[in-house]
């Protein structure tokens, strides 16, 4: 298969990129969001893949797993494998299968797509180091009937700091993700979001206090105004 001999023929690096800009790139192969929301009323959803070079195709590889990597979840995407010409554009169908997922609550996982280059021709080429470029974007499901409004979730957080640690805490049932976080002007490193109904931890500096700073991100990849929070 073409795939394997891709594959052992040559030393393949895959690199991670999180959601930037106004899509999601994976060398030239574009997603057109950098993140997608299920609604559970909908039997499935989509998100349009883009090969922006204009004279070389891929093999594109997609598929869904969770934050450990678990390829078990309840969700199917399809195609899994196909060639993307170039210049040219594809769908990729995300499915709901058979699996519980909680009902009073966004559930998160994530769309991996991996774009493989071809073999080059020439002997010369055949000695270069191959690269698959991988991108990886956040899936939210969002059951039926969630009470609040999801663009209002982020200004329900409640924040505290315990020891050298911000701790963000989510009662609402819709995921927050973050832009950026600073506290007492200072900037908190390494953020990524709040899950529903749960909490999340960011390390600061020791004696690091002061007004609580942020801005979070919404379906469509916007950033919200600054919202400015107490410790309590």
């Amino acid at each position: 298969m073409y795939v394997k001999s891709v594959l052992s023929a040559f030393a393949l690096l895959a690199i991670s990129h999180s959601a930037f800009s106004a899509a999601a790139d994976a060398g030239g192969v574009v997603l057109s969001a950098t993140r997608v929301v299920y609604d559970a009323k909908n039997k499935e959803t989509s998100i349009s893949i883009k090969n922006r070079n204009v004279d070389q195709y891929f093999l594109v590889q997609s598929w869904i797993d969770d934050n450990h990597g678990n390829k078990k979840v309840p969700f199917t995407i399809t195609p899994p494998l196909f060639r993307l010409s170039a210049d040219k554009e594809n769908m990729l169908r995300i499915i709901k299968t058979a699996g519980d997922v909680p009902d009073d609550r966004e559930s998160v996982f994530y769309i991996n797509v991996k774009a493989i280059p071809p073999v080059p021709d020439d002997a010369a080429a055949q000695n270069t180091l191959q690269v698959a470029i991988k991108t990886r974007i956040k899936l939210f499901y969002r059951p039926k009937g969630l009470p609040g409004k999801p663009e209002e979730s982020y200004q329900q957080l409640q924040w505290s700091i315990q020891g050298n640690d911000l701790v963000v805490n989510n009662p609402t049932p819709y995921s927050v993700s973050f832009n950026e976080i600073s506290v007492g002007g200072k900037d908190v490193k390494e953020i990524n979001m709040v899950e529903a109904k749960s909490e999340s931890r960011y390390p600061i500096s020791a004696g690091q206090r002061g007004k609580i700073s942020f801005t979070a991100i919404n379906d469509f990849g916007g950033i919200s105004g600054s919202v400015t929070a107490s410790a309590h």
